[in-house]
C-alpha cells in the first residue's frame, strides 16, 4: 500500500510517496523532506557540516518554524535564530562565543545561535545535571516540537536527532516535554514561551496540550 502526502512548497503543491509498511517513518520522511526542499536550510547544514564539531547539529526553532510554514502553505522563511548545537565537553565555555562571532562574519545573512550543549543544563535552573549527550540535551529543550535535531553525515545524507519522534511537529502538537512536566516552575516556562512566541497565531491548526 501506498501513502500520498501533499506539501505545500515555494508555493507549489508536491506529492510524497511513502510505502505503507514505512508509515512509522512517514512523519519523518515529511520533515526531511521540506528540509531537502530549501536551499537555505541544507546551505546552513553544509556550513555546520564543514566545521566538523563534535555532534555539531541545526536544531530547534529553525527547523520547528520551517516545518509548522510548509504544513500551513505559507511560505518558507528564516524568522528565528540559527541554532547551531554541538556536544564537547573537552572545549572551554568561551568557544560558543568565538564561533559564533565567527560565523556572523562569514555568513552576516543568518543570525547565530551557537550553544555547546554540554555547558547548558543549568540554563532555566541551577544545580542541574549536566547532560549526558547532544539528544540528551535536546530532549530538555522545553517543548516536543522543538525537540529537534539535524546534520549532514560524512556521506552527506540527512539525519535527524528527535528523542520524541516528530509526530507532535507534524500534527501541529506542542506540548512540554517531559523535563518540563516536572511542576509549576517548569510548566510556567512553557506557558510563558507558548504566550511569548504566539505560535497559535501563525499556526491556526497548533494544539497546546498541557
Amino acid at each position: 500500500m501506498l501513502i500520498t502526502v501533499i506539501l505545500w512548497i515555494k508555493g507549489k503543491a508536491q506529492c510524497l510517496i511513502i510505502k505503507g509498511d514505512d508509515k512509522i517513518n512517514s512523519n519523518e520522511k515529511v520533515v526531511k523532506k521540506i528540509i531537502y526542499s530549501s536551499q537555505e536550510l541544507m546551505n546552513i547544514l553544509e556550513i555546520i557540516q564543514q566545521l566538523q564539531l563534535p555532534h555539531g547539529a541545526l536544531a530547534a526553532g529553525c527547523i520547528r518554524n520551517s516545518v509548522w510554514q510548509v504544513l500551513s502553505k505559507q511560505p518558507l522563511i528564516l524568522k528565528s535564530d540559527i541554532d547551531l548545537v554541538f556536544f564537547d565537553p573537552a572545549r572551554p565555555q568561551d568557544f560558543d562565543r568565538d564561533l559564533e562571532h565567527q560565523l556572523s562574519k562569514m555568513y552576516p545573512t543568518y543570525k547565530w545561535q551557537v550553544k555547546n550543549e554540554a555547558y547548558m543544563h543549568n540554563y532555566d535552573f541551577e544545580n542541574q545535571a549536566a547532560f549526558k549527550s547532544l539528544e540528551d540535551a535536546i530532549a530538555h529543550f522545553v517543548e516536543t516540537p522543538t525537540s529537534i535535531g539535524a546534520y549532514l553525515n560524512k556521506e552527506k545524507q540527512l539525519k535527524l536527532i528527535a528523542p520524541f519522534g516528530v509526530d507532535d511537529l507534524v500534527n501541529f502538537i506542542c506540548r512540554p516535554v517531559p523535563a518540563f512536566s516536572l511542576d509549576q516552575a517548569h510548566l510556567i516556562i512553557f506557558k510563558r514561551r507558548v504566550i511569548q512566541k504566539q505560535w497559535c497565531l501563525q499556526y491556526p491548526n497548533l494544539r497546546i496540550l498541557i
